[in-house]
């Protein structure tokens, strides 16, 4: 488990939260000047300015600067919001697709949103309203060791945004406290930030707050609604519409791109084959916690989802594997501290 930590200070603009922006509850873009990124390898240590992330290059599934034009985007630790808008990425390349495909893609490959997603949004962004506007001050943190486990292999950097002028709230926690985000563990994390994350949830879940009063564990075709998509910038909030069945984020994601791959005939056969020609590897968390991320027993997502689609296990149960990235200079050499 790390055992140090990174710390960002810098600045974000309330206005790039939907429906003033297109952001949506769980991915945030922060804006840093130089010295901006601190670095202690352990508790007892001193924080000092680190440059390892200037001119750095993220390489995972992408390819991009890990700051780009004085901006990183941060994806919160530890939750998933409902997706304000998800474009399936298609699984023949398009060079490789038949005209039948392409037109298939066409028409069904549209950006989806699930129910709450844009409440989930709007109740963030009214939360951080209430302590400042336009541009607020913040920290991000992240425990890590190196640098190459700082960003996800999408070129986010995953981890807490506080925001000091509400007396250090920490976003991600509020929106676990508050049912506005599932629980989404992933191994990176340290036992206290997944024991947190898991409470705060757990009593949203009890309470019946937010998105759990609509939670749902069924992952099926005809629960994939196709005329739910994304309403754009400057759309009028409608809180009393956006209710709706909601499954775990990530599931939907993986749904949603079998639904529009399957009537695009790109892919047969059911879901449950779909997801297990490409396999999630996860821990279930009391396992992980008891014997750390080395010895814990892997499973496979397929293993929690029945034939008839329900999906067998709570969020704050799993704690999934994350596909690596790696932080490059320029010249292709690791980054170190």
């Amino acid at each position: 488990m790390p055992s140090g930590l990174l710390r960002v200070v810098g600045t974000f603009d309330l206005g790039q939260f939907w429906p003033q922006g297109t952001s949506d509850a769980d991915t945030v873009k922060v804006k840093v000047d130089a010295g901006a990124f601190s670095f202690r390898p352990h508790p007892s240590a001193q924080f000092s300015v680190t440059h390892a992330f200037d001119n750095a290059i993220v390489k995972g599934k992408t390819s991009k600067p890990a700051i780009e034009k004085e901006q990183i985007i941060i994806r919160l630790q530890g939750v998933d919001a409902p997706e304000l808008h998800f474009q399936p990425m298609p699984v023949v390349q398009k060079k490789n697709q038949t005209p039948q495909q392409a037109a298939g893609w066409k028409k069904w490959s549209h950006d989806y949103r699930q129910p709450f997603g844009e409440s989930s949004t709007i109740e963030l962004g009214q939360e951080l309203m209430k302590h400042g506007a336009g541009e607020i001050d913040c920290r991000v943190e992240t425990a890590v060791d190196t640098p190459d486990e700082v960003f996800d292999t999408y070129g986010r950097l995953v981890g807490d945004i506080i925001v000091p002028s509400a007396g250090d709230l920490n976003v991600n926690q509020w929106l676990a406290e508050n049912g506005w985000a599932y629980p989404t563990f992933y191994a990176s994390m340290t036992p206290s930030e997944i024991e947190v994350l898991r409470r705060l949830a757990g009593q949203a879940k009890t309470g019946k707050l937010g998105l759990w009063r609509f939670a749902s564990n069924m992952v099926r075709a005809q629960d994939f609604d196709t005329a739910l998509v994304f309403r754009g910038k400057g759309a009028r909030p409608n809180p009393a519409a956006d209710r709706g069945k909601v499954v775990l984020p990530k599931l939907y994601r993986r749904l949603s791109t079998w639904v529009v791959s399957n009537r695009s005939k790109m892919v047969a056969g059911s879901f449950l084959s779909y997801l297990a020609d490409k396999p999630d590897e996860l821990h279930l968390t009391g396992d992980f916690l008891q014997q750390g991320p080395t010895a814990a027993a892997i499973h496979r997502l397929t293993e929690f989802i029945g034939a008839n689609g329900a999906f067998r296990a709570s969020p704050a149960d799993l704690i999934f594997r994350e596909a690596p990235s790696r932080l490059v200079n320029p010249n292709g050499s690791s980054v170190t501290w």
